[in-house]
Order: structure tokens, then C-alpha cells, then sequence
């Protein structure tokens, strides 16, 4: 009998023995022998991974070469999209050498197919390739182009196994047509040229020198403060890396997320530029990084590239921002090692796990290019002796604060090497020349004239401005009408002219001199004093535009007008004059004048010329000048201006549309309004006018039960609320009544139980009597009137209670209320206490009218200064000030009055309230400061300063009016007006408040009974 079981081993154990014997064969075929084995008889060597897959094989080949040639490779990685420029019938396209989905290329890339399809979705494959970009840092290829329709281009990586990769996105271009005028000579001018058409490609390697740049055009970064496509386009296919708003004083930022698995460093290329061996670099970048950034810097990199694309090494410059912190800004130079022939510029995080940085504002400039040579580049170890002559300075490209200190000593130049043409204006200051170096002998006669001089450095560009020098002294030498005169306004001295002349006449004289630019305005300011008996037209410091040779093109005039200058006192012209520099302008002369006098004299002083900062010349533009600032709409117009001298207003806009406006009188319009503090009307808290009216019902109560008295007092309802002393409530109850029998009386009582429970035996406020003659149901009802401060201040608990009383015997009376005819208890406020002005009348005919209320309000008559708190200050006019400024005043007070009618109103009267308006203009501190109040009994302004000696103190901001409750001082019918008087030196309480005859001028109102 067989053994099934045992044959069924067997065969078992011979399967496993074959499987063993193949895993160990093919063990052996993958196990490398190449250490002590050769390649023989036209055979090849296979190479497997190791899950036994076959990758590639090394020898010789089924057609008889020798190679290594690889199989079941990966494909490569989707590039980043194309760029794509239109040629002449043709597109220019290019590859950054990114991916879109990888950091890095892979090792067995092999070139870049392009491929150029009729729509955005066309498949690429034979067909549509049109040419390959094979550098693995990528590249550019023109292709040509039939017919000038737009058409698609895509990207599509493929390895050395020759397996193609995804392709990019598609990206729209279109061939530039020629016709017969693109080839007439100079028929593609500058204004044929669209903005930024001609790219770095299209220009030949050296055929720009520094004489075809302006200056400071230098910035080799493109897109630097990553506002543009550009930008926008290389963090499109970056999930790390993305645009942020804002910027450090720039629309957009550049931002890397750092967060990673393990620290590693993230970079975003940005460009690539050909550069020269040993060529140096200037670095800048702003950076922030997030409160959590890990990472050691936030890098501007370059990786300096030879010309097969392999790295020769690295320059970059770092910031170092506080963790969470603000912009920092980073600088730094680099220079390209021997054999470089490109760089690519790049942002990096360094050597992060998490957080974020955030780039802006980035520099690249070769150190010396484009006439111009970055601040202390050059420092002595650079020159050889002798080596800087004449022909090695460009006129104007190397100043002295491009040089490092001390670079330039007496043995690197060669004799007389350096000549004036070869110095830039005032490219040689004080501080680069040896004192005492420079003395009469070398300076020729005649040549420093005072418009060649300038004293201080807050940018007003008339030297000797306050003429107390020798260079005014120099202006006036020769001059017949023109003198020094002394003293001057707060100074020791003033420029004079004597106007006297047989006819009227026009007297001018030159202050300064200076290069000018088309578009530049003027800010201008003088002090003059005219004597009384100068009869001219007009005084004026103007600025004269003039051109190369000297002929006035315009003028930009700052004048009192004809009529309108004040004589015998000190005045100050000041402004900004509309017109600016026209075309052609190259300098401008300023000049003070005075127009068609014959008698008396003008003095001077105080000079100021000034140019304003601008930010352009025409359209949208800010303009800044010590008189303030104006911003400009797209169109030219003035949309803000906070500018001394002349009416402010401000514009807000949103897409063009005006949508909020403060103008020149003080008027708003707003779309809308949220107010976290104060509000005031007229000078009058909101909740100062809110206070008159009724808060209505404070408390409520429903009822819809019965309750029955039995001949003595029964509780019925409660209500609670909080009483204010200085308002006036009201109690109202009714509900449903009924007596048993007819007879007696209902009375309805309000108990106060204060803060504690009330009960029938507490604080009876009112009582309210119903006859019940005919004993039927009827409506009990209560009402009571009666003002806080009988109730007291503070929480109240009331009650209503109810008895029949002198009722006959047995009778009851039941309180009802019903759900379709409830009862109900309230208590409302009705408003501000109210004094009681009643009397009593027997209707006699008595002659005495009861006491009234009166509220009036009075306009200030009188106001004024006082100097040292003593004699009246007419410096100041009916203007107000109070405190410590100067010891040329001292401790200033100022007393406001009101009409006699004042007086007669209060005759008798018993002040309830009084409160003024003050309005406050200035004060020392930008927060503002504290007026303090008194009271006084003048009926017309004094020479000499006096009040009552009880205070109070109030603060208020710049620019703010206000009433103000001044009754604790004002408490007597025998006080006619205020007084500002804090009697201290503290700068905390010196400030001006307007008076008589000025807008918002003091008010007192009163509310008192008579």
C-alpha cells in the first residue's frame, strides 16, 4: 500500500530544493566580480538594483559598440514653465534650469526638449519638438516660427535612457512681423521701443560702457523690490516660497516657509548674469524672520558658475533680524574667483527647520561699473604707487566718498596727475583735506564769491542766511543802496536797502546761485521790516529759473502783494511758490527785492531758500517742504495738503473714488463712523445732550393674581431699580379693585424699603385715595412724581400695598389682575432734576411772578494776554495763553469777560450751573495739556492782570474745544468773567486758546433761577 503522505513529502522537499538553487544563482549573477574579473569575448556586464531589477547594462552591445547603456530608468522631473520673448519671426525661449516639481536635477538628465504646439493642452511628441536646451543650469534657443499666429510652448525633460519626462505648463507667445519701415534707417527710435523691450540678450557684450548709463542705474538685481511679473512667475512653481504684502516700504515681499523634516536650506533663483573673473560684487538685501525662524541668517547668494555651468564657489551677504522682529538690512561684497563666467543670483534660508523669513529691497552692483564706484570699495592695498593719473578718473565717476579713507595718499598718484576737470563738484570736502593745507596763496582771487559758500547742513542753500559774516559783507561790498544794518530780527545783524530815489524804482540783489533741474519748486522764507514812511508796492524773495546761458525763464515769486506789506514791525513771507522750474532750466538765482519805492528803507533777515523734496514732477507725487507736505492725485491735483501758511484739507480715495474728506474749514464727510471715546457736538459731550432727555422705563412689573385685604394693610407688588440724585422718576400703578360691599376707601400706598426688603410698616413715599360709594370693580391707580435726591442715590426696593379702610364691618377688598387685563407696576426715568420754582397763589392777585429756570448763553466781549501775569500783552492780540514758554514773557495768564448783560441776568438769580467754551489751539506738548480755570469780576479788559485765587484744572487736546462745568468757581452772582492763570513754569501748562474775534472764540452759559 502506498504512503500518499510520505510521496507528497518528497516532492515537497525537491520543490524547495529547486526554489533554494535559483535564489543562490541568481544571488551569484548579481554579486560584483569586477574586482578580479575582465570583460572577455564580446560580452557585456548587466547591472541590477537591488530588488533584482535590471537597470543597465556595461561592454560591448548587440550591435557591436561598446557602451554603458542604461534601462527602466525613472523619467525626469516637469520643469519649470518656459519663457517666452517674441523675435523677429521667430520666439526667444528660455529655461531657468528649475523644476517644478524637485529641487534638484537629477543625475542622468540629458538635455531639455521644446516643444511648440497650436493650443495650451497639445500633447508634445515628434512632431512639435523644434529644438533642445542640453545645459543642466539651462539655457535659451531661438526657434523660427511660420506665420505670425500666437502658439504654445512646453518644456519636456528626458534622461540619458532616452525616457521623456511630463511636460511643463504651456506658456503663449507670438513671432514679431517685420515690414518695410522696421528697415529704414532710424525708424526704430527710442519712442519706438515698448518699456523694458530690450532684454540683456539683445545686447552685446561690452556694448555699453559707463559713459552710455546714468548714474545710480547700476542695480544688476531684476525686479529688486519683487513688484513685478517676474517675480511673480518664478514663486508660482515654488510651494515654499510665495509674495507677501507688504513689503519694507514696497507693495510686496519675497517669503520662504523653512518648515522641513531636518534642517536644510532653501534657496529661490532668481536670475542669471555673466560676470568676469576676479569681478567684485556689492551685496544688500532687507530681511525679517518670524518669532520661531530656527535657521542661522537670511542670505542674498551668488554662485559663481564657469562656462560648462560647474560651481567655482559662492558670495553672499546676510542679514541677521531679531526673531519676530523688524527689517534689518544687510551688505556685504563678493568676488568672483578666477575662471568664472556666470553667477546666478539667489534668495536663501539658511540652515532652517521651521518658521519663515521675509526678503525686500535687494542690490547687486559690480563695485566699480556705470560711472560709479560703491562707497568705500577702494582702499590703499588696491593702488599700486603712481598708479591713479589723470586718465584713470572718469569726470564725475569717482568721488571722495567712494574711496575708503586714507586709500589715496601722496604715493599712488602720479605727478600732477589729478587736474580741477578730473574732481567732481564739491567732490573734495573739508574733511578729505589737511588742515591748514589751503591758504590764501592757493585760492585765486576773486574765484569763492558767497554763492559758492554754504554755513550749516539743514539744506537751506543761502549761505550766511541771518547776514552776520563776512560773506555778507562781501555781498554788500560796491553795492550803493545795499548795507549791513543792526540789529537784526533776534539777531545782531540785517541786510538793509535804502529805497530813497527821485523816482519809484526796483532795487534787487542777488543772495544766491546753484544748478538746477527742470520740474525743481522752491520753498522761500524772509523776514523784512519796512519803515514807515517806505511807500513801495510790494516786498518779495523770488527765485529766478534760468538756462545755460543765463536767461531767466521763469520766475517763482513768495511776496506781500501790492499794497499789502506791513510797516514799522517785523513780518515773515513764507511759502511755497506754484511755479516750478520749466523746461531747459540748468540754475536758479535767488533774490530779495523791493519793487518801485522812492523813500525810506527795507531790512532783511532770516533767509531761507530751500528745495522741495519732491517725488516726481507731474501726476501722482509727494512734495515735502519745511512749510509741510502735499500729495498729488494721478492727475496732478492736490489730494492732501498739511501745509503751513494756507488752508488744509485731506482727500481719502479708494480705486480713484473720493471717499472721505477733511477740508480747509474744519468740515468731514465720511462714509462712516465708529467712535471708541468721546464725542462732542458744539463743544458738548454727546452724552451731555443725551442726559437731557428721558431714560424711560427703568423697571416693570405684570400681574395676574389676586390679593384681598381684610380691613388692614396688604403687600402687593415689589420692583427694585437704582436711583440717580440728579434725576426725576416716576411711580405708576394701576390694576383691578374690587369691594365686597359699598362704603370705605382704597388706599393705594408707594413704600421705600431703601436696600433692604420692604414692608408695610416702611418709608411711605405716596399715597393714592379711591372712594368705594358704590361697591362695583373699578381701575385703582397710583401715579407719583418726585425727584432723586428725595429718594437718595443707590439701590431702592419699592413696594405697593393696599387696605380698605373705614370700611364697614366685614368688608374685604380684593386687588385683581387678570391675563386679559393685567395689573402693572413701573418706574421711569423722566429726566435731569428739575429745582421746584413753584409758590403758593390764594389767587388774590399777588404781584410777585414765581421763580423760573434760565439757560443762556453768552459770546466772550473781551479777551487778552498778560505778560508775566502782570501787564497786558499786545503782542498776542485777543488770543488767550497761559503758562511758561520763554523769560521773554514769562509766566503768561489771560483774563475773558462777558457783556453787562451778564451781570443783570444774575442779579438775584441763584446759579444752577455755569460752564464755558474754550477752544485750544496749541500746546506745548503734541498730547496736549491742561488749562487752568479761575473767575474774575472785570466788566472791561484791565491793563494789569487780577482774579480769584480758587482753581480748577482741565485737560485738553491740540485743536479741541469744549464746554467745561466751572460752577465750583464760578458759585457767585458777583463773578462777570474767567481767568486762565496756572502761575507755574511747567511746560505742561503752556497753551493757547483762542479768543474775541477768532473762529470757536470763548462762550459762558449759565443755568440759574430768578
Amino acid at each position: 500500500m502506498v504512503n500518499f503522505l510520505d510521496t507528497q513529502s518528497d516532492a515537497q522537499r525537491f520543490a524547495a530544493l529547486l526554489a533554494d538553487y535559483d535564489r543562490r544563482l541568481q544571488a551569484l549573477e548579481r554579486t560584483t566580480q569586477a574586482g578580479h574579473t575582465s570583460i572577455e569575448g564580446g560580452q557585456s556586464l548587466d547591472i541590477y538594483d537591488e530588488e533584482g531589477v535590471l537597470k543597465g547594462s556595461v561592454g560591448v552591445q548587440p550591435d557591436g559598440g561598446v557602451a554603458l547603456v542604461p534601462v527602466n530608468t525613472s523619467p525626469p522631473p516637469t520643469p519649470m514653465p518656459p519663457a517666452v520673448e517674441s523675435v523677429l519671426a521667430g520666439l526667444l525661449i528660455g529655461w531657468d534650469g528649475t523644476w517644478d516639481d524637485s529641487y534638484t536635477t537629477p543625475s542622468d538628465f540629458a538635455l531639455l526638449q521644446v516643444h511648440v504646439g497650436p493650443t495650451a493642452d497639445f500633447t508634445p511628441d515628434v512632431t512639435t519638438q523644434v529644438a533642445t536646451i542640453t545645459s543642466p543650469l539651462g539655457g535659451t534657443v531661438t526657434v523660427a516660427i511660420d506665420g505670425y499666429d500666437p502658439v504654445w510652448v512646453r518644456l519636456v525633460a528626458a534622461n540619458t535612457a532616452a525616457v521623456a519626462g511630463p511636460p511643463s505648463a504651456a506658456v503663449e507667445g507670438a513671432p514679431r512681423q517685420a515690414v518695410p519701415q522696421d528697415l529704414i534707417d532710424g525708424i526704430v527710435t527710442e519712442t519706438k521701443l515698448a518699456d523694458e523691450a530690450v532684454s540683456q540678450a539683445k545686447v552685446k557684450l561690452g556694448a555699453i560702457g559707463a559713459d552710455q548709463l546714468a548714474l545710480g542705474a547700476g542695480n544688476l538685481a531684476p525686479d529688486p523690490s519683487f513688484e513685478g511679473p517676474l517675480t511673480a512667475q518664478l514663486v508660482a512653481s515654488q510651494p515654499d516660497w510665495t509674495l507677501v504684502t507688504p513689503g519694507n516700504d514696497s507693495g510686496t515681499a519675497v517669503s520662504v516657509n523653512a518648515t522641513a523634516a531636518a534642517t536644510t536650506w532653501k534657496r529661490l533663483d532668481l536670475a542669471t548674469l555673466p560676470v568676469l573673473p576676479r569681478e567684485r560684487h556689492f551685496l544688500a538685501l532687507d530681511a525679517k524672520v518670524s518669532q520661531d525662524y530656527d535657521g542661522i541668517a537670511a542670505r542674498l547668494v551668488l554662485r559663481y558658475l564657469d562656462s560648462d555651468g560647474n560651481l567655482l564657489g559662492y558670495g553672499t551677504t546676510s542679514a541677521t533680524p531679531t526673531p519676530g522682529g523688524d527689517w534689518v538690512r544687510g551688505t556685504g561684497q563678493a568676488q568672483a574667483p578666477a575662471g568664472t563666467a556666470a553667477a546666478v543670483l539667489c534668495l536663501e534660508g539658511t540652515q532652517a527647520s521651521k518658521g519663515s523669513a521675509t526678503f525686500d529691497n535687494i542690490e547687486l552692483r559690480t563695485v566699480v561699473a556705470a560711472g560709479m564706484v560703491v562707497a568705500g570699495s577702494i582702499s590703499a592695498n588696491e593702488l599700486a604707487v603712481n598708479s591713479v593719473t589723470a586718465d584713470k578718473i572718469v569726470a564725475l565717476g569717482v568721488t571722495a566718498q567712494k574711496i575708503a579713507a586714507l586709500a589715496i595718499t601722496t604715493d599712488k598718484l602720479s605727478a600732477l596727475s589729478v587736474t580741477a576737470d578730473k574732481l567732481a563738484v564739491n567732490s573734495v570736502t573739508a574733511s578729505k583735506i589737511l588742515a591748514g593745507s589751503i591758504d590764501a596763496t592757493h585760492i585765486k582771487a576773486g574765484s569763492l564769491t558767497a554763492d559758492r559758500l554754504a554755513l550749516g547742513t539743514d539744506g537751506n542753500v543761502i549761505a550766511d542766511p541771518s547776514f552776520e559774516g563776512a560773506v555778507s559783507d562781501q555781498r554788500v561790498a560796491g553795492q550803493t543802496y545795499w548795507s549791513i544794518a543792526t540789529p537784526g530780527n533776534g539777531t545782531p545783524r540785517a541786510l538793509q536797502v535804502n529805497a530813497a530815489n527821485p523816482t519809484a524804482i526796483t532795487r534787487t540783489l542777488t543772495l544766491a546761485t546753484l544748478p538746477a533741474v527742470p520740474g525743481q519748486k522752491l520753498y522761500l522764507a524772509m523776514d523784512y521790516l519796512a519803515s514807515a514812511d517806505w511807500n513801495g508796492s510790494r516786498i518779495s524773495i523770488y527765485g529766478q529759473w534760468l538756462d545755460a546761458a543765463g536767461t531767466i525763464l521763469a520766475y517763482s515769486t513768495v511776496t506781500t502783494g501790492d499794497g499789502s506789506a506791513v510797516k514799522g514791525s517785523w513780518q515773515t513771507l513764507t511759502g511755497v511758490p506754484d511755479e516750478a522750474a520749466p523746461t531747459g532750466t540748468t540754475q536758479f538765482r535767488v533774490a530779495c527785492s523791493t519793487v518801485n519805492s522812492s523813500t525810506g528803507t527795507v531790512q532783511y533777515d532770516n533767509a531761507s531758500c530751500r528745495v522741495v523734496l519732491a517725488s516726481g514732477f507731474a501726476g501722482a507725487r509727494a512734495e515735502i517742504s519745511p512749510a509741510g507736505l502735499l500729495l498729488y492725485d494721478d492727475s496732478g491735483e492736490e489730494a492732501v495738503a498739511l501745509v503751513s501758511g494756507r488752508p488744509n484739507y485731506l482727500t481719502f480715495s479708494t480705486d480713484g473714488t473720493p471717499v472721505a474728506t477733511i477740508d480747509q474749514e474744519g468740515g468731514a464727510g465720511f462714509q462712516r463712523m465708529a467712535i471708541a471715546d468721546t464725542f462732542t457736538i458744539g463743544g458738548t459731550d454727546w452724552n451731555d445732550y443725551l442726559a437731557q432727555l428721558p431714560r424711560g422705563i427703568l423697571a416693570i412689573d405684570y400681574q395676574a393674581t389676586t390679593k384681598t385685604a381684610s380691613g388692614t394693610e396688604m403687600g402687593f407688588v415689589e420692583l427694585a431699580c437704582q436711583i440717580d440724585a440728579t434725576r426725576m422718576y416716576r411711580f405708576v400703578f394701576a390694576a383691578r379693585a374690587n369691594p365686597s360691599v359699598a362704603g370705605g376707601e382704597l388706599q393705594v400706598r408707594l413704600r421705600d424699603g431703601g436696600t433692604g426688603t420692604p414692608k408695610i410698616t416702611s418709608t411711605q413715599r405716596y399715597v393714592a385715595v379711591h372712594h368705594m360709594a358704590l361697591g362695583n370693580s373699578f381701575t385703582a391707580r397710583m401715579e407719583h412724581v418726585t425727584p432723586g435726591t428725595t429718594l437718595g442715590a443707590g439701590n431702592h426696593r419699592f413696594l405697593i400695598t393696599f387696605t380698605n379702610a373705614l370700611a364697614p364691618s366685614g368688608q374685604t377688598c380684593t386687588m385683581t389682575g387678570a391675563t386679559d387685563n393685567l395689573g402693572y407696576f413701573y418706574i421711569e426715568d423722566i429726566g435731569p432734576l428739575i429745582p421746584e420754582t413753584g409758590q403758593y397763589n390764594d389767587g388774590g392777585g399777588t404781584a410777585a411772578p414765581p421763580v423760573q429756570k434760565y439757560t443762556k448763553t453768552y459770546a466772550a466781549s473781551w479777551s487778552g494776554s498778560y505778560a508775566n501775569r502782570g501787564s497786558y500783552n499786545s503782542y498776542y492780540g485777543n488770543k488767550c495763553v497761559q503758562g511758561y514758554y520763554s523769560s521773554n514773557n514769562g509766566t503768561q495768564a489771560a483774563l475773558i469777560g462777558f457783556p453787562a448783560a451778564l451781570g443783570t441776568d444774575l442779579s438775584g438769580a441763584t446759579i444752577q450751573k455755569a460752564e464755558v467754551y474754550l477752544y485750544f489751539e496749541h500746546w506745548y506738548a503734541n498730547s496736549g495739556g491742561k488749562a487752568v480755570i479761575k473767575a474774575h469780576g472785570l466788566t472791561s479788559r484791565p491793563s494789569s492782570f487780577s482774579s480769584d485765587s480758587q482753581s480748577m484744572s482741565v485737560s485738553f487736546a491740540r485743536n479741541e474745544g469744549k464746554w467745561v462745568d466751572i460752577t465750583s468757581v464760578f458759585d457767585s452772582t458777583k463773578w462777570r468773567g474767567i481767568a486762565l492763570d496756572p502761575n507755574s513754569t511747567s511746560s505742561t501748562y503752556y497753551g493757547i486758546a483762542r479768543g474775541v474775534g477768532e473762529t470757536n472764540p470763548p462762550q459762558l452759559r449759565v443755568t440759574y433761577t430768578k
